[in-house]
């Protein structure tokens, strides 16, 4: 006969309360091996004896499901014993050391005017991101995203403004790209609520085909779809407007905002035609400089992870041990065979030493890491 339920789990109250007890021991015994180690000025991370104590501890597994188990266990385990070896212990790297530097000298305001550069042409939404930024700008268009950042790398702009992230759309994917190759940072975000409507030369012609930007059809793909009109890409909202103005073709429509369709003289013809009532983009302020303002909150990091099992588990468990909470998680292919990218936003206390030392740590650890900056979405 099995045993009672009531049986059964006052057996699991033993067990946790041993295995309680024995971690607890466990975390002791890292501690002082920990400070050791930094009397001994020796690295805290140490592949082979992990891979000894596995090794050693799967024997005592009866099948290949318990060793998976144990196997998640303890990298769990090392993860945590790591953290708690490098308590009291100050790491240093490059980018972050930056980051100390910057946060010892923030800014108290925000720029009220400067020079911008915006993907598109005049009408674009980039052009009202930025307008809501700053209360003065000089704003110079260019044909593509990377323009933008290339603009800004070389010093043509002191900023560029360029669409992250659409809460129907999803994220711009070409722009995650460009951060990942570029050594620029973010100084700002803003999000820009998105009113897409349908405008045409001619207010009274029947429309058959409509252009507009990739994201933009991809939010009125419903209103599209029970319309029936055939949909064409172009670069940019504010380009299809102006495609519409100077085309022949009385049938064609384009998808912008209305303060676009008003800059290009064209009718309204439908408004809010995008699927989602609540749509928005989030916009990204970008610099050479690493600047830090008062008010600032949120932290963007660019890192490649050891491709195998649990890497990016163990990551997270670590974000979690700090109070650190995730708002974003983007993955991105690097080259062939060289794994991925991972674009981390993150809100909590960035200037706490353990938060600090995390980040070292991660930048010393990772093949690829960028230190995007800390800043205020407003």
């Amino acid at each position: 006969m099995s045993e009672s339920l009531e049986g059964l789990r006052k057996k699991i109250d033993s067990i946790d309360d041993s295995i309680a007890k024995l971690y607890l021991e466990r975390m002791d015994v890292a501690r002082e091996i920990g400070d050791v180690k930094k009397q001994n000025q020796t690295e805290i991370d140490a592949p082979k004896r992990e891979n000894d104590i596995l090794y050693r501890v799967l024997k005592q597994a009866n099948s290949e499901k318990q060793r998976a188990y144990l196997k998640q266990l303890y990298e769990y385990v090392f993860s945590m014993s790591k953290m708690h070896q490098r308590e009291g212990l100050e790491e240093h790297s490059k980018q972050i050391d930056n980051f100390r530097n910057a946060l010892k000298n923030k800014k108290s305001s925000f720029p009220i005017s400067a020079s911008v550069a915006c993907q598109g042409v005049e009408g674009a939404y980039s052009e009202i991101a930025a307008k809501k930024l700053f209360e003065v700008s000089n704003i110079t268009y260019f044909k593509t995203f990377e323009s933008v950042f290339d603009a800004v790398d070389k010093g043509l702009c002191e900023y560029g403004v360029v669409p992250l992230e659409n809460s129907t759309a999803g994220s711009v994917l070409p722009v995650y790209d460009a951060l990942t190759s570029h050594k620029l940072f973010i100084v700002r975000s803003v999000k820009v609520k998105v009113g897409h409507c349908l405008a045409s030369k001619s207010p009274t012609s029947k429309i058959t085909s409509v252009y507009s930007h990739s994201q933009a059809l991809s939010q009125c793909s419903s209103f599209l779809k029970k319309a029936g009109i055939m949909s064409f890409e172009t670069d940019n909202t504010a380009l299809a407007a102006r495609k519409v103005r100077e085309s022949e073709d009385e049938g064609c429509a384009a998808i912008c905002s209305e303060e676009c369709a008003s800059l290009y003289s064209l009718h309204i013809r439908e408004r809010d035609i995008q699927d989602s009532g609540k749509n928005s983009t989030t916009f990204i302020c970008i610099s050479k400089n690493l600047e830090i303002y008062e008010g600032s909150d949120k932290v963007s990091i660019l890192t490649s992870l050891e491709h195998k099992p649990g890497s990016l588990s163990s990551l997270l468990s670590r974000f979690y041990i700090e109070h650190l909470n995730l708002t974003k998680l983007v993955t991105r292919p690097l080259n062939e065979d060289d794994g991925y990218m991972f674009y981390f936003d993150f809100e909590g206390d960035s200037e706490k030493e353990t938060t600090l030392n995390l980040l070292s740590n991660l930048e010393n650890a990772s093949s690829s890491f960028a230190f995007l900056g800390r800043y205020k979405e407003v």
